[in-house]
């Protein structure tokens, strides 16, 4: 079953205009992973540091696969440099209504 995945970022002020290239680089390989049926980045209009990945996967086996590959890479560590805090991950599925 599909799934939404919301993945929140407080990002340091004095990095966010890190942020756009980091991600135009490694969202190109994400969107061609197995399973992503497609990624959005939008940042909160009230407070700019605050970003959300909406990211739609096939199932989140092949997220986590993902995400794996992502840590074993060291790109996670690299994206840690860049925040306040640790990434805030949520897990949705469709209720059918």
């Amino acid at each position: 079953m599909s799934i939404k995945v919301f993945v929140e970022l407080q990002v340091k002020e004095d990095k966010l205009k890190e942020i756009p290239p980091l991600f135009s680089s490694l969202l190109n390989e994400t969107r061609s992973r197995e399973g992503n049926e497609g990624v959005t980045i939008y940042s909160d209009q009230d407070v700019p540091t605050t970003i959300v990945l909406i990211e739609q996967w096939a199932s989140r086996h092949l997220y986590e696969e993902y995400n794996q590959w992502r840590a074993e890479r060291g790109d996670l560590v690299k994206l840690a440099e860049l925040l306040q805090k640790p990434p805030h991950r949520r897990f949705f599925g469709y209720v059918g209504v």
